[in-house]
Order: C-alpha cells, then sequence, then structure tokens
C-alpha cells in the first residue's frame, strides 16, 4: 500500500516527504551532538517541511476537484474514488506534522541533554 502511494504521488509530494525525513534526520544529529547551529538549521527546516506538507495537501485537493469536474454522473463507485483520493491526500499532512512531532521531541532531548551537562 505504502509502494503503490509512493509511484502515484507527485514530485512536490516526494519533495515535502524528503524534506518532512530530513527534518528528523536533523533531529536526530541535535539530540546526538548539540550545537546551536544544528539547531539554527531546525527552524528553517521544519517550516519548509509544514510548507512542503501543506503544498502537497492542497495539490493532491485540486486534483480530487479536477477529477470531479470531468466527471459527467456520479455514481457510488465515483464517490469511492473521491472519497479514497481525499484519504490519501491526507496522508502528506500525517506524515509531514508526524516527522516534525518526532523531530521536535528529538531537539527537546538535544536540549535536555545540553542543559544536563551545564
Amino acid at each position: 500500500m505504502v509502494m503503490e502511494l509512493l509511484k502515484n504521488s507527485s514530485i512536490l509530494g516526494l519533495l515535502g516527504l524528503l524534506v518532512s525525513l530530513a527534518t528528523v534526520g536533523l533531529a536526530a544529529a541535535y539530540a546526538m551532538r548539540p550545537n546551536e547551529r544544528t539547531l539554527a538549521l531546525m527552524r528553517p527546516l521544519s517550516l519548509a517541511a509544514i510548507f512542503g506538507g501543506l503544498s502537497s495537501f492542497v495539490v493532491g485537493i485540486a486534483t480530487i476537484l479536477m477529477g470531479i469536474s470531468a466527471t459527467g454522473a456520479f455514481t457510488v463507485a465515483a464517490w469511492r474514488l473521491i472519497v479514497s483520493g481525499v484519504a490519501e491526500t491526507f496522508i502528506t499532512l500525517l506524515v509531514a506534522f508526524g516527522c516534525l512531532t518526532i523531530a521536535w521531541l528529538l531537539v527537546t532531548l538535544g536540549l535536555w541533554r545540553t542543559s544536563a551537562s551545564l
């Protein structure tokens, strides 16, 4: 299922996923070796992950709306496809905000380690 979603994703969606995963990677690096430079990079990378997730979501919704406008008759099968598309679109937000949650918990761990060593 995940591989099918990745195959059907747009370049923008894949880029948003990559940025979200990079945020977790940078946060893990900060948790292991806390320094100001890495912490300073977390802020803009987090914003990029937020905007990437939101833009992927909006592109997905726009694609669904274009599909609805191209469909002449609405049947039960058409509505099932629409609902399935909306659910897939929400996955981009779930991944982005899930990765950000993990990332900022790792940053919290790094900040705790820094304050404990003082």
